[in-house]
């Protein structure tokens, strides 16, 4: 049940959120202006794939990826690191070894806006300490069940990442026609990146394939940013993606980037900016 009372922010943590609105790196120009400037240049659009959760399929997967000269990120929650299932501590230093993003998925991905603001706070802060003291250059964030408000918009950044993705927000066949089919670089909100969503979708090689062809037709081409959860063989599970499929549409991601006609980056990369402490 969500909660209604009113939440009050912390003092310490609104000064955090405003200097963070004032001074954050991937608020100027920054170290990412140049590899921008070049995607907008090219007239291609970037697609982002990411990963929820850090189930333990995902080292498989981030191998997928590299066999395929890819790069993704990857959303954990340090809290279930080393549990049954999830990814091991030394399986997500594998992954980050090969050139992928780790990024902050809370502790233990609770919905966010049905917590107290200081219960957020701890959840994403903690999670994102905990990552960096394993060693992660962790700049990006990741909204369990993509449930965000503006309380945790601002309780996320003022935890120091440069970005934070939803779920929603771009084109959908049947549900949101009149969305924008990419997002745009500069995103135009980084608490609340825009993505594809396929919940309800056929999760097939074609569907995923035709969010990036009709961002090949627009004429300002921006950022199409995937979300995946396990890859396996679940039929019943909305989420996963078979493997076959998932593994044809990486190879027709990766022929297009040969061919000059995508680029694909982390989204860390397309946001830019440095990796900032946690206040």
């Amino acid at each position: 049940m969500r909660l209604t009372v009113k939440r009050l922010l912390p003092a310490c943590l609104l000064t955090a959120a405003s200097i963070a609105g004032l001074q954050h790196p991937a608020a100027a120009a920054g170290s990412a202006a140049p590899a921008l400037a070049k995607q907008r240049a090219a007239g291609v659009p970037t697609v982002v794939l990411t990963f929820d959760d850090g189930t333990a399929d995902h080292l498989a997967v981030a191998r997928m990826l590299s066999r395929r000269g890819l790069k993704g990120t990857f959303y954990v929650n340090s809290g279930r690191l080393g549990k049954r299932g999830y990814l091991s501590v030394a399986a997500l230093r594998a992954i980050a070894k090969e050139g992928h993003e780790i990024g902050g998925h809370t502790l233990h991905h609770p919905h966010l806006p049905e917590m107290f603001d200081a219960a957020q706070q701890t959840e994403i802060c903690d999670d994102r300490r905990a990552l960096l003291k394993m060693g992660f250059a962790v700049r990006s964030f990741a909204y369990p069940f993509g449930a965000l408000d503006e309380s945790g918009k601002r309780i996320t950044m003022g935890c120091g990442y440069n970005s934070a993705r939803d779920i929603n927000g771009l084109y959908r066949p049947d549900s949101c026609q009149a969305c924008p089919v990419t997002e745009t670089i500069p995103p135009a909100d980084l608490a609340a990146v825009r993505a594809t969503s396929q919940t309800r979708l056929p999760r097939t090689a074609r569907t995923l394939r035709e969010f990036v062809t009709r961002a090949q037709q627009e004429s300002d081409p921006g950022v199409v940013t995937f979300v995946f959860h396990e890859i396996k063989n679940a039929p019943r599970d909305q989420y996963a993606t078979v493997p076959k499929e998932f593994a044809a549409f990486i190879d027709w991601v990766a022929q297009q980037r040969k061919a000059k006609k995508i680029v694909v980056r982390t989204l860390g990369d397309v946001v830019g900016g440095s990796v900032s402490p946690v206040p």
